[in-house]
């Protein structure tokens, strides 16, 4: 089914053209057969080893194929290593148009959220433009290939996927930022998606102006709002109306002329109601609209809150502050670390992120950790975060690995990370769940003489420079260094009481006694910690429906079942004792249940320890909310098919109580 475009002067002259609606296609192609194909050398066999089949948009390479049987599905078994051909092609996704005829003064824009990774736009077999980058818009101008009113075919051409690093590597060497997590982590194998990622449609009609980003902000009475909005238009003289209102009744407008570039127009004294965190009030959102020439050109929600950062109690002179203040109430910022639902991160549909969105919302979390490894979380998470009251404490592309957890060095990187770092506050800014920009996940110093390094600090170069992306940007809002920012990474016993610690990681694991879990927590005087887990098997019935055809017993190191995602994880010894005499599903029913009650048990006297001591410890942050593949043990809480596991309700009990403090 062709797009048919007819551009009648109605109430709208410019149409905004969702290409998800149309019956895209895909084929592969091995590397350079495309060019040639279409190219002066006509006699060869270049024809796609792939042919022709139905595509969704957005969506991967990868999901299309499974969809006609061309790949396994790859949360079974092993499944994943069938897939990693893929990469080695280069991928089509073509649409066929017709009839876009415009104006003399008219254009065609083609709007693209997400393309992962890099590769061509093409009109008709020819290239016309190219992209890179995962994490980034992009907007190309086809007005002169597609003013002519006759049948086109828009092409999105995409290249091999660039060899990013997994969780071995070294981050200093970081350059692609693509999600590193895709490269293999110890929740998830190695599988590099390609593909429409986020939303992609036509702009067709007069220039209209933009808007670049909107900040809020809310006073210190809590009462009155204001709304800087910078717009950038390609005419000298442009005039917009800019409106805030709420349930239809409009709180604030303002009519103000463009000239050619950007200019920030601002909305202020707004009579608003402040926008609290789960269980500290209410969400009150407005809708932002901007108009030009009457027609809508931006509508967004917003929402306003006051933030200010205080010092913990007890904690180092020189550390972060981190107790949060909301609109003067005090805020213990429980939740969980949220990493991608679905390894094939393209073709997450709405549902999946409004079930777990509800689950931590009831479970009374009020913020929810977007880890570094992974990307900038779409609209519609922020959008469902705003409604359920859980801040977001978002990160930039950055995350630590096994050979260094430096910061990169190479100016044409850093370059990159600035630019991403300005889209992702551009893009989502004026969320009220934005909570924080974090320049990344652990990273840290090169280990010194005695083998140690610390959490790096903002005058890091590369830090220093996303630092200055966020006073640029959003100046209100909280830059972190990194998680976690103390003097210490990870709190030993022997650490306690040392006047050394404030924010800190783990741990993810307790192998010892429950006596000594006891003590470490009775001990305990860090100010923050934002990755705490335990692992525990996931049910029976994932084992047997996602380890189909593969030895489930025993956890051991020559077992493939367990060692493709959960090597990190094994039980080992631990439970030895309990499990002796056990064999084959007796024994993994056992498995399961010790590990869940572990998990359980560790898990909530970990998130009570922290919270009884509020407001010296401002922050627990479970490590890790849900799994994005059907590992057999992980630290998740909430399983591979969105079911929470016993500690679910534990940490509840715990969350759902106000602090003491």
């Amino acid at each position: 089914m062709r797009l048919l475009l007819r551009l009648r002067r109605v109430d709208l002259r410019a149409m905004k053209l969702q290409l998800a609606k149309m019956d895209w296609q895909l084929r592969g192609f091995r590397p350079a057969y495309w060019f040639s194909r279409n190219g002066l050398e006509t006699t060869g066999p270049w024809e796609a080893d792939v042919p022709p089949l139905p595509a969704i948009v957005p969506g991967s390479v990868q999901t299309a194929l499974r969809k006609v049987g061309k790949l396994p599905d790859w949360n079974v078994g092993q499944n994943s290593f069938l897939c990693q051909w893929v990469e080695h092609f280069q991928w089509e996704f073509f649409v066929d148009l017709s009839a876009i005829k415009v104006g003399e003064e008219d254009s065609v824009w083609l709007h693209c959220e997400g393309l992962d990774y890099s590769g061509w736009i093409g009109i008709d077999g020819k290239r016309v433009s190219h992209f890179r980058g995962a994490f980034e818009p992009h907007r190309f101008n086809l007005t002169k290939f597609l003013h002519d009113g006759k049948l086109h075919r828009l092409s999105i051409l995409f290249d091999l996927p660039p060899e990013e690093q997994g969780q071995a590597g070294w981050t200093t060497k970081t350059k692609y930022f693509k999600p590193r997590f895709n490269f293999s982590w110890d929740w998830t194998p190695r599988f590099v998606p390609i593909g429409i990622w986020d939303s992609l449609w036509l702009e067709v009609g007069p220039v209209q102006p933009r808007v670049v980003k909107a900040i809020c902000s809310l006073a210190e009475d809590l009462q009155t709002g204001r709304v800087d909005v910078e717009m950038e238009s390609d005419r000298d003289v442009t005039d917009v109306t800019i409106s805030v209102s709420r349930a239809g009744k409009i709180v604030g407008r303002k009519d103000a002329t463009l000239n050619y570039g950007r200019q920030t127009i601002s909305l202020d004294n707004l009579s608003v109601e402040p926008w609290f965190p789960n269980g500290y009030g209410k969400q009150p959102l407005y809708e932002l609209t901007v108009e030009s020439a009457q027609e809508v050109v931006d509508r967004r929600t917003i929402g306003f809150k006051r933030v200010e950062w205080q010092a913990n109690p007890g904690a180092p002179a020189d550390a972060e502050n981190l107790l949060c203040v909301i609109n003067a109430v005090p805020i213990f910022l429980q939740g969980v670390n949220w990493t991608p639902i679905r390894i094939d991160y393209h073709d997450i549909r709405a549902a999946e992120y409004r079930k777990r969105i509800d689950l931590y919302k009831k479970m009374g979390c009020t913020v929810l950790r977007v880890w570094g490894g992974a990307y900038l979380e779409r609209e519609i998470f922020y959008d469902l975060c705003d409604r359920a009251g859980v801040l977001v404490w978002q990160e930039f592309p950055l995350s630590s690995s096994t050979g260094d957890s430096a910061t990169p060095t190479d100016p044409a990187a850093i370059m990159d990370l600035i630019g991403i770092a300005r889209q992702y506050i551009r893009r989502r800014g004026h969320h009220p769940s934005k909570l924080l920009w974090c320049g990344g996940n652990e990273l840290q110093t090169r280990p010194d003489n005695d083998g140690k390094s610390r959490p790096l600090q903002a005058d890091d170069p590369c830090l220093a420079a996303l630092k200055k992306v966020v006073e640029q940007e959003d100046p209100q809002t909280k830059f972190l260094p990194t998680s976690p920012t103390g003097r210490v990474f990870y709190a030993h016993l022997n650490d306690f009481g040392s006047g050394e610690l404030s924010h800190v990681h783990g741990p993810w694991n307790h192998r010892g006694t429950w006596e000594e879990a006891v003590e470490y927590w009775s001990k305990d005087d860090s100010s923050f910690r934002s990755e705490c887990g335990m692992p525990s098997a996931q049910s029976m019935a994932l084992m047997k429906k996602y380890g189909k055809g593969m030895k489930l017993w025993p956890p051991a190191k020559d077992n493939p079942y367990w060692t493709h995602t959960s090597l990190f994880w094994l039980p080992k010894e631990q439970f030895a004792e309990q499990l002796r005499g056990l064999k084959g599903e007796a024994a993994l029913k056992k498995l399961v249940a010790i590990t869940e009650d572990w998990q359980t048990r560790i898990l909530q006297l970990a998130a009570q320890s922290c919270k009884a001591r509020f407001p010296r410890c401002s922050g627990f942050i479970v490590w890790m909310g849900h799994d994005c593949f059907p590992c057999p043990i992980n630290t998740s809480i909430i399983d591979f098919a969105g079911k929470p596991k016993p500690v679910y309700e534990a940490i509840k009990k715990v969350f759902r109580r106000k602090p003491r403090g």
